[in-house]
């Protein structure tokens, strides 16, 4: 009558076991955001960018929660530099809509740790710095659940009124998917670039008010990689797939 119980313990000592060291490296760069300027720094010009002054996380950290090799890799002196480009499904943009990621990591004790992240100007346009920075900035104070794998963050001191006006949004993303299906939402599909294994959808979802001109939520899935802002509650939650990968 023990064994269901017994078969239970094991396998979460067996997912705690190799989920171990990812979770060790996150939990370390968690702490240096409370220390933010001593290990941080944030860049903002045609996309935004933070640089890690004291690398942590390892280049199968990202791969394994990402689900998924990048769309290119290069390698330049000691350094590696890991690009995710997303596409926009069923149409030809030439690279205009494109949400482009790009890691940087430098060689250190044997192996490569990411030391910049930079989110394309695409991205940021959408998100904008401000909301970019105020997350990147409050991890440090936010609610986390290891359980939920998340964070939530408070975000009711953002000025909603720096955020894209819709019409803003389609310039930078393009017309939204015709098969959208609610009135005041708009939803675009992407696939990765290089990579037709990729099984972890990229989208972008905005929902508006009843005018249609006011953003609401804001949600985007990237890979295994999750951001929804909902403005109204004043309230983000980012969230990544730890267990359910790989082995680290």
């Amino acid at each position: 009558m023990y064994y269901p119980l017994r078969i239970v313990l094991v396998l979460l000592s067996a997912t705690l076991i190799l989920n171990g060291c990812i979770l060790e490296r996150i939990f370390r760069v968690q702490k240096q955001f409370c220390d933010f300027e001593k290990y941080f720094q944030i860049e903002v010009s045609e996309g935004f960018r933070v640089i890690l002054l004291e690398p942590v996380i390892l280049k199968k950290d990202i791969t394994r929660l990402a689900g998924a090799e990048p769309s290119k890799k290069k390698f330049i002196r000691d350094e590696l530099v890991m690009t995710y480009n997303a596409e926009r499904k069923g149409t030809s943009t030439r690279g205009q809509y494109d949400l482009h990621i790009e890691l940087r990591f430098i060689r250190t004790k044997g192996e490569y740790r990411l030391k910049e992240a930079y989110l394309g100007k695409n991205l940021t346009d959408v998100l904008t710095d401000k909301l970019l920075t105020q997350i990147i900035q409050s991890i440090c104070k936010s609610e986390k659940s290891l359980i939920k794998q998340q964070i939530t963050i408070d975000i009711r001191a953002l000025d909603r009124t720096l955020l894209p006006t819709r019409s803003e949004i389609t310039g930078i993303l393009g017309p939204p998917n015709p098969e959208s299906g609610i009135k005041h939402t708009q939803r675009y599909d992407y696939q990765l670039k290089n990579n037709d294994d990729a099984d972890e959808a990229i989208t972008v979802k905005i929902e508006f008010d009843g005018s249609g001109t006011r953003i609401l939520r804001i949600k985007v899935k990237y890979l295994g990689y999750n951001l929804e802002a909902d403005l109204e509650k004043g309230e983000a939650v980012l969230s990544v797939d730890i267990f359910d990968k790989g082995e680290t």
